[in-house]
């Protein structure tokens, strides 16, 4: 009986599975393991953005009812994105990049001469740069946790190297080269027990593992909107909690960070951080994927999708000779990383490309470069098992050059 209710579960997984990929064009011409740099983009995206800019191309941009129309979007697209993260609306503010909301927060804390702040060796440097920029413009001390792969006990790793001048903890939620999947209620607790602010750099945890900012007790997060939530580039969103507002000044005014009617009273939520104009069509892109993949694709499927084809994917690469994968077993989601003796990861890039498949490589300085797959809840049981064959293959022709 068990094994029939499974047999049926699967075959409707599989034609769920199928019709959503049918409004994800690009997953028929490739299999699509890149999500970790760009998602697909759905048709839905793409219909609301073309819609938009013609309107604008058409209409005009300044008429009454699509320049205040602005407003109004950009709260929504707030609004549908907190309810997916465990925020409040007013808690987050729209971006262009993940770095950008990195940056906000951390160029708007008030350091001085011998201030600390720590991180961990596995940053991307998108990370990495804005605490180079506090060391070299403020003086302030960057501390390194070494957390290995990520999958050790990473809280107690950053915890040891917090000290009386620690204003920051600053770490991605999953490890951009490992896919390590960092623990974040317990790093909140423990940034708030030292009495530090916590920054999180959410560039590969939006969209890729379920996420409520408020139970995790984390402070900041910056998210994409153009990686596993598929929405265009130039989009994006930092959440900062309400209690933390006080502690980071806005250090780029425009006239939309700030109530006009008084003498520069900054709004009262996270808006105050929000740099630059929003390309309308792109918000409403973004916009029109969130819903799609909160009331079509459904949530909480798609995450347990993606980290049952990571563990598909990670075991498959496991079990070949020659093969080293990167990424702990038990603290994954749907980021792979592995390494193929003999074969430099560009070149099993570019060998899986000419076979359909499309992962990519990560070249990181303090260590060797990988090669990863991003395990998207669009992927089927054949592409993960083919592409596991194939980098069999590349494993054998060279082990055997």
């Amino acid at each position: 009986m068990a094994t029939t209710l499974e047999s049926a579960a699967t075959t409707v997984d599989a034609a769920k599975v199928a019709a959503l990929r049918a409004q994800l064009p690009a997953t028929a011409r490739t299999a699509y393991f890149n999500a970790g740099t760009n998602g697909p983009l759905p048709r839905v995206a793409q219909d609301a953005l073309v819609a938009a800019a013609s309107k604008e191309l058409e209409v005009g941009r300044i008429v009454p009812g699509v320049y205040e129309g602005g407003w109004e979007r950009n709260a929504r697209v707030k609004g549908v994105l907190a309810g997916m993260v465990g925020a409040d609306a007013d808690e987050l503010a729209l971006t262009h990049s993940t770095n950008e909301g990195l940056n906000a927060v951390l160029m708007g804390i008030d350091w001085q001469r011998g201030d600390e702040v720590v991180t961990t060796q596995l940053e991307h440097p998108g990370l990495f740069a804005p605490l180079m920029l506090l060391a070299h413009r403020f003086g302030v001390i960057v501390r390194m946790a070494d957390i290995g792969d990520g999958g050790g006990d990473v809280p107690g790793a950053l915890e040891a190297h917090v000290g009386p001048r620690t204003r920051a903890v600053a770490l991605s939620h999953v490890m951009w080269s490992t896919g390590a999947v960092v623990p974040l209620a317990e790093v909140g607790a423990m940034a708030r027990r030292r009495g530090v602010l916590s920054v999180v750099d959410g560039a590969q945890g939006t969209g890729q593992v379920a996420l409520d900012l408020h139970a995790s007790g984390i402070d900041a997060y910056a998210m994409p909107g153009q990686k596993w939530l598929c929405g265009p580039e130039a989009t994006g969103a930092l959440f900062l909690r309400r209690d933390r507002l006080a502690d980071v000044k806005p250090t780029y005014l425009r006239y939309a960070t700030y109530d006009v009617s008084g003498f520069l009273t900054p709004w009262a939520g996270a808006q105050r951080y929000e740099i630059g104009e929003f390309y309308g069509p792109a918000v409403l892109a973004l916009e029109a994927s969130l819903l799609w993949q909160r009331d079509e694709v459904g949530l909480d499927w798609a995450y347990a999708r993606v980290a049952a084809l990571g563990q598909r994917c990670r075991a498959g690469l496991a079990a070949l000779g020659g093969v080293t994968v990167a990424s702990p077993a038990d603290r994954m989601a749907g980021l792979v990383c592995f390494q193929v003796a003999g074969m430099a990861p560009p070149d099993v890039t570019a060998r899986l490309y000419e076979q359909g498949m499309t992962i990519r490589y990560v070249v990181y300085p303090p260590g060797p470069s990988v090669a990863r797959v991003s395990c998207g809840w669009w992927n089927t049981e054949d592409e993960i098992d083919a592409l596991v064959a194939a980098i069999g293959e590349l494993a054998h022709a060279a082990s055997t050059a």
